[in-house]
C-alpha cells in the first residue's frame, strides 16, 4: 500500500477553474493559510502515529498530512459530521484544493476520517493543533471560524507581544 498522490496534475475540470476570474473568497483565504504553515514537521509528526500506506503493496491510502487538513476544515467552518465533511470536500473546489485532492477525485469517506481519529491518539492530535496555533500566532494571523458559507483570516495592525 502506498499514498494517494497528492501532486495535483491539472484535469480539464482544474484548469477550467483556474481559469475563472470570479472571486472566491475562500479559496484565497485557504491558500493563504496554507502557504503560512510549514507542513513538513507537522507531517513527520502524524506519519509517526500513522503507518497505513507505507507499504508499497495494495491500495493506495490517503495520507495522514490529507486526513489532517479535512479535520481543519471541519473544525474551522464548524462542520458538525464526517458525512457533511465528505460531502463538502466532493462539492467545494476550495476545500479540494486546500486538501491537495484532484477535482476528478472523490472525497475519503466519512468512516475514513473517522479512523484516521482513532489511529492518531487524542494527545498527537492536540500537539499537531498546537503547532499549527503557533506557527500562525507567529505570524500574526488568527481565524475567525464561522459556517461552511465563510471564515475570515484577520492579520492584526498591531505588533505581537514579545515573551519575556
Amino acid at each position: 500500500m502506498s499514498f494517494k498522490s497528492d501532486k495535483q496534475a491539472l484535469s480539464f475540470s482544474d484548469l477550467e477553474l483556474s481559469q475563472k476570474k470570479a472571486r472566491n473568497n475562500t479559496l484565497e483565504h485557504l491558500k493563504n493559510l496554507d502557504q503560512s504553515i510549514e507542513w513538513g514537521q507537522i507531517e513527520s509528526t502524524l506519519l509517526e502515529s500513522y503507518p497505513i500506506g507505507k507499504n508499497k503493496k495494495g491500495p493506495q491510502a490517503y495520507s495522514p498530512l490529507m486526513l489532517f487538513k479535512c479535520m481543519l476544515l471541519r473544525n474551522w467552518f464548524q462542520i458538525s459530521s464526517d458525512v457533511e465533511v465528505e460531502s463538502l470536500i466532493n462539492d467545494r473546489f476550495s476545500f479540494k484544493k486546500f486538501i491537495g485532492l484532484p477535482m476528478g477525485e472523490p472525497a475519503p469517506d466519512s468512516s475514513t476520517f473517522s479512523r484516521f481519529r482513532k489511529r492518531l491518539t487524542l494527545k498527537k492530535y492536540d500537539m499537531v493543533l498546537s503547532d499549527i496555533s503557533d506557527q500562525l500566532s507567529c505570524k500574526n494571523i488568527i481565524i475567525n471560524m464561522g459556517s461552511t458559507t465563510d471564515i475570515r483570516i484577520i492579520k492584526p495592525t498591531s505588533p505581537p507581544e514579545t515573551k519575556t
